[in-house]
């Protein structure tokens, strides 16, 4: 057909469909765009084309092609749901619905048709649950769960959608369904695990996501997640030799790298987590949590100025983070560098003027270099905005103790005292308030709980350390979950 009529724009594009059946993709866009120079506006040839396109992931490109088609050729079946499906790719859930739900034949308050294509339906279903159309996804669920019977693949996809959309209640109900049909199959159990983990039922994750892991030994990806249940359950060297398979298998895998840094430190094996928080860092920069816990942990072997370099690199990273900036003042404080501290929580205090924490290690910098004046105002300010920050009662009250001022001092501190009992520091400064004020007893009640204290802290030396005590450098134990 083509060599008796060469400009014939139809003749190309079958050659094109023929070529395109046969997985021979290349030699079929050719014939398809042949055809599209003999007739620009060719929407059969332009429909193929934008469906190739989709298919061999150039989505902008087919997107493209596929809205022409739609201008040339408004509701073109083809072009309909292809559209729709790559605009639900993208997120653009506004514009996906709507062609879905003509490519399915759906009306508003009715269920789909009996010959209603049950792929366009998840797909359907998948968007509705993403864009928050909770009860139009409802009817669509309940609807696909009664039709597809003992289908395990649609019920799979249906589950899929579900747990993405973070309902992972019915999405345990719908894996729990599949397995029975399909027992032992890795991608089942594995969903079916991060649907229990994220339900925080533990042991059930435990045993699906090990089941995962035994059937897929060589996946570092089950075993990660399967070390997560495991040390979410306590099962702290089992997770480690978990994540470590996971890791011999995947040598460039940051979040397992990091999760084992958090079991060592979890088990105050810093020198162990300071190894694979570096790792982690090292393998993705992209990740402001990686960072902070890198830096706490040098903090905690007191190794103050490296971690107020990495406090400082996250920050420049991360312009925007105010608590990657007080941690590098933080640091840079505990490492002498008094100048380099203030700039950092200066900064720190202009992006957030009532954080408290910001104020009250600023004004403990204030009240070691002896500029009280700067130091009251801002520490006092540190306790209205928090009256549980035991920093900010703590160094008020031992800079008051210095100005000799023990009346104002003792409130101050025993208020400190009853937030933290266990710091040694602050029972010292009421001894020296109480001993100024000739209140005998109470200053020896309180040098009695200081040697005490120093006593356990100095048979504890060398396994905790020092560490910053704000809420960003806490351990984490569980990742943000994931779509499956």
């Amino acid at each position: 057909m083509i060599a008796k009529s060469p400009r014939n724009a139809m003749a190309h594009n079958l050659l094109g469909v023929i070529l395109d059946q046969q997985n021979r993709g290349e030699d079929a866009e050719k014939q398809y765009r042949e055809s599209l120079k003999i007739d620009s506006k060719f929407v059969p040839a332009l429909a193929n084309l934008g469906v190739l396109l989709a298919r061999t992931s150039r989505r902008d490109q087919a997107i493209e092609t596929l809205e022409l088609v739609m201008r040339l050729a408004p509701r073109h079946p083809q072009a309909t749901y292809n559209l729709g499906s790559l605009y639900s790719s993208k997120g653009d859930y506004k514009r996906a619905i709507p062609l879905l739900e003509h490519s399915a034949g759906l009306k508003p308050g009715d269920d789909p048709g009996a010959d209603a294509d049950l792929p366009v339906l998840l797909i359907l279903t998948d968007a509705y649950l993403r864009a928050g159309e909770t009860r139009k996804a409802g009817r669509l669920i309940d609807y696909l769960e009664r039709v597809a019977g003992d289908n395990p693949r649609v019920l799979f996809t249906l589950g899929l959608g579900l747990a993405a959309a973070r309902d992972y209640l019915r999405a345990v109900d719908i894996f729990e369904k599949t397995n029975k049909l399909r027992p032992q199959t890795p991608e089942v159990l594995y969903n079916l695990g991060q649907a229990y983990f994220n339900l925080d039922r533990l042991e059930e994750a435990q045993a699906a996501l090990g089941g995962a892991a035994t059937l897929r030994p060589d996946d570092p990806e089950a075993l990660y997640r399967f070390g997560l249940v495991t040390s979410a359950r306590g099962q702290s060297e089992l997770a480690l030799q978990v994540w470590m398979r996971a890791i011999e298998l995947k040598p460039v895998f940051p979040e397992c790298n990091f999760m084992i840094a958090e079991e060592y430190l979890k088990n105050r094996r810093i020198v162990k987590a300071v190894e694979y928080y570096e790792k982690a860092v090292s393998q993705d920069s992209s990740q402001l949590i990686y960072q902070i816990r890198y830096g706490a942990a040098l903090f905690r072997r007191r190794e103050y100025d490296k971690a107020m370099v990495v406090f400082a690199g996250a920050s420049s990273k991360f312009p925007q983070s105010v608590d990657a900036l007080y941690l590098t003042g933080y640091a840079a404080r505990a490492a002498g560098f008094f100048d380099e501290a203030i700039v950092a929580l200066n900064r720190a205090r202009v992006m957030q003027p009532d954080n408290s924490d910001v104020l009250a290690n600023l004004g403990a910098i204030f009240v070691d270099r002896g500029q009280y004046q700067e130091a009251e105002p801002i520490l006092k300010k540190a306790i209205e905005l928090d009256q549980k920050n035991f920093p900010a009662h703590y160094d008020l009250g031992r800079m008051l103790v210095r100005l000799k001022r023990f009346d104002d001092a003792v409130p101050v501190l025993e208020r400190g005292a009853e937030i933290n009992n266990a710091d040694p520091g602050i029972h010292y400064q009421l001894f020296t308030a109480y001993t100024r004020l000739r209140r005998k007893d109470d200053a020896d009640k309180q040098f009695a709980l200081f040697r005490q204290l120093e006593d356990d802290r100095k048979k504890k030396e060398g396994e905790t350390g020092g560490a910053a005590t704000r809420e960003t450098v806490a351990p984490v134990t569980r990742q943000p979950d994931k779509k499956p």
